[in-house]
């Protein structure tokens, strides 16, 4: 009680802190890059990013309230202030959501795995390898990683106890990472894989954000999701072997598939309107019809199919983290309407004069993000850090995309454990500290953060000949 308490007390004096650092922002004398309604933009925002990092309040309501903030000084309008609930993007990421908890609600996710099983090798690196690339392969069909990494977790638990692996041993952990890669760190594989990748490309440009389809993200981040398979797996394989496994009996698969029953009506219909989904979304600079159309259409035709009802769209739509990314999808447009872009890019010109070179580009990004991601959570870090690459990709001479998906690659860093919600989900699904020895976490993500920096190097030659960089 006292330690909470302590802690409580602690975040009371930075909150304290934080208001004060924002009045004297505030309150400094406007200056020709600088006016007055910027400053108080930015005294607002260094507030709001304070409260974000120390928790004191959840990050919708601090979100919110730095609307109402800007709003109610007059540095920008009501509209401009709340403009990123009006983003198609927004919509969008409410859209797919609703997809997602159609998945997880029917069973057809726990279904398609258990599928995927029965074509690879009952061992123990036949199921890592299984676990992997049925994680790649169901990516782009349910946009949420965390129900992914929830649901899958415990049939990784299962398929552990069935290969006879020691507690806390090295295979166990093996496969928590090999769960990982497929389950989460794939969410970056596709555009609609995870909502935070609708998020990342909302804070685009509008001219940019029109040039991403799901068909331009997969093939431009190509390189870079073929290196961080390749070379993470191997990591697993190599580092996390189990020589003394068992074999999976069949049994066992055949069991799992007789506690699911035969494919439900639901099930059915959530495959047809997902598989659709897809195509149209792969499909859709070609048929003209918007992501934002189709996600949305799908979750609204799923809720008149009554597969979908108010409980769900009500408890399981993550409406706390929805109200939040509204706020950071409108950013960008509140920093550009009083000058704090351009701002921002001539401060930062001077300190990155030598950046234009691509490859050093990708490298100081992912360091920075590798340092911001142990004090800040993904969804800030790839808020804030986005918002600020981008201008200065542009400053650059480099497409803003390369600047948010380096950021976005980078911000799937796990360690401290809890600096990633969703590998407290996989640790906990995984049977937790009784099964998983958590000191393999450090090495583990120092090897994702080298495999995720050389997999965006591998990209910049392909953005080169694209004239991207």
């Amino acid at each position: 009680m006292s330690l909470k308490k302590n802690n409580f007390n602690l975040k009371l004096v930075f909150e304290v802190l934080s208001i004060a650092l924002g009045i004297v922002v505030w309150m400094l004398p406007p200056s020709d890059m600088l006016s007055k309604e910027a400053l108080m933009v930015l005294g607002v925002t260094l507030w709001g990013v304070i409260n974000l990092i120390i928790g004191l309040a959840p990050s919708y309501a601090v979100g919110i309230l730095m609307c109402i903030l800007w709003a109610a000084s007059g540095a920008v309008d009501f509209g401009t202030a709340f403009n990123g609930f009006t983003n198609s993007t927004w919509w969008l990421i409410i859209g797919v959501m609703g997809l997602g908890t159609a998945v997880s609600k029917c069973g057809l996710l726990k279904r398609l795995s258990l599928l995927s099983l029965k074509f690879f090798k009952p061992t123990y690196k036949g199921q890592i390898i299984a676990v992997i690339i049925m994680g790649i392969c169901i990516a782009p069909l349910i946009p949420s990683t965390t129900a992914k990494c929830a649901i899958m977790g415990a049939l990784v638990l299962g398929i552990a106890d069935e290969l006879g692996l020691p507690k806390r041993s090295a295979g166990r952990f093996g496969l928590l990472m090999a769960l990982w890669l497929g389950f989460n760190i794939s969410g970056n594989f596709f555009l609609n894989a995870s909502f935070q990748g609708y998020m990342v490309l909302g804070q685009l440009p509008l001219e940019t954000q029109a040039a991403y389809t799901w068909t331009t993200w997969f093939v431009r981040s190509l390189p870079w999701t073929i290196v961080v398979t390749v070379l993470f797996a191997l990591y697993i394989l190599l580092f996390y072997k189990e020589n003394n496994a068992k074999v999976i009996a069949k049994e066992y698969i055949d069991d799992q598939f007789k506690e699911l029953g035969k494919l439900k009506k639901d099930e059915k219909i959530v495959a047809l309107v997902m598989a659709v989904c897809l195509v149209l979304f792969v499909f859709e600079q070609q048929t003209g019809i918007a992501s934002v159309s189709v996600a949305c259409a799908a979750m609204v035709l799923l809720t008149f199919l009554g597969i979908l009802g108010p409980q769900e769209y009500t408890n399981k739509t993550l409406w706390p983290l929805v109200t939040f990314i509204g706020v950071a999808l409108g950013m960008g447009t509140v920093f550009g309407s009083v000058g704090i872009t351009d701002w921002i890019v001539s401060v930062l010109s001077p300190l990155t004069s030598g950046l234009n070179n691509p490859y050093l580009f990708v490298i100081v990004v992912c360091i920075i993000t590798y340092i911001v991601r142990i004090f800040v959570d993904q969804v800030t870090t790839n808020v804030f850090l986005v918002s600020i690459m981008v201008p200065l990709a542009m400053q650059l001479g480099l497409d803003p995309w390369i600047g948010a998906v380096v950021v976005y690659g980078c911000s799937v860093v796990f360690y401290p454990l809890y600096v990633h919600p969703n590998m407290l989900i996989c640790y906990g699904a995984c049977g937790g500290e009784e099964n998983i020895d958590i000191s393999k976490l450090f090495v583990a993500d120092i090897a994702y953060m080298v495999v995720c920096m050389l997999g965006f190097l591998a990209c910049v030659p392909i953005w080169s000949m694209l004239g991207m960089c």
